[in-house]
């Protein structure tokens, strides 16, 4: 997405020196990958009242930044935003954006975020999650040795890479409240053996599911419209699924060999 008054770029502001003090102003809704990505010199971050999403590595390897404020509307807030992954080269490849979206985020990071999110009164730590108690929308997992999940009653959203890397995470019953699920939201939990996708859920985004090698079923419900890319790639053990003959199904979606049956 290129950049705009509501949206910084991917990557568009990373290794900047001259950034200290930052104050979103009131258009900015979202925050691209890698944004902020480096700054060495970034110690203090306000995010405004309209700003909804941060997206993965915004604020990455800011070693610097000490105090972020922030408002009550954050309904998706990548865990490795705020990522730390100790000191290293500076070469080109440190910003490459494939590369930085798969690197795992450091628990700092993750514990570095819940810290100044739990400082404003919407936003609630229970059973291993952060999330948005106003928007009742989850941010992520503080607790990535996850087995299972309760959602909290009345959940509508589940953010970007929420539970990306929950290895251990073996159930998730998703409430029929959640009308949003991001990318990545459940990638790489290699012990998940079955998941029911809520009724009413239109949309399953790319990577969704990508690199849960145990996965055997997914039950999909007709409301689903499209499939995003990769959305199911690396599930070797998912052999069937069942869709509405409306679904759109992008390039790559499911693993070869995979039977799509249409209703």
């Amino acid at each position: 997405m290129e950049e705009s008054p509501f949206y910084i770029g991917n990557f568009s502001q990373s290794g900047r020196e001259d950034l200290e003090d930052l104050d979103f102003n009131d258009q900015v809704h979202a925050v691209g990958m890698g944004a902020f990505y480096a700054c060495p010199n970034l110690s203090r971050v306000v995010l405004n009242k309209n700003l909804n999403y941060i997206s993965p590595l915004a604020f990455a390897e800011c070693f610097n930044l000490r105090e972020v404020a922030a408002d009550s509307n954050i309904i998706a807030l990548a865990h490795n935003a705020f990522a730390r992954g100790g000191e290293r080269s500076q070469d080109q490849n440190a910003r490459d954006e494939n590369s930085l979206q798969d690197q795992k985020c450091g628990r700092a990071g993750a514990q570095f975020a819940a810290r100044f999110l739990l400082k404003n009164h919407s936003y609630k730590q229970d059973g291993g999650l952060v999330y948005n108690a106003k928007w009742r929308s989850i941010l992520f997992a503080l607790d990535k040795d996850l087995a299972a999940i309760e959602f909290p009653k009345g959940t509508k959203s589940i953010g970007w890479y929420a539970f990306d890397g929950c290895e251990a995470l073996q159930e998730a019953a998703i409430p029929e409240s959640v009308e949003w699920i991001g990318e990545r939201a459940f990638s790489n939990c290699s012990a998940l053996k079955e998941f029911k996708l809520p009724k009413g859920l239109e949309e399953i985004a790319p990577l969704t599911f990508s690199g849960c090698e145990s996965l055997e079923s997914v039950e999909i419900p007709l409301s689903v419209r499209s499939i995003g890319a990769a959305a199911f790639e690396f599930c070797p053990n998912l052999k069937k699924v069942t869709v509405s003959k409306w679904c759109e199904i992008e390039d790559g979606a499911f693993d070869k060999g995979v039977e799509i049956h249409r209703l």
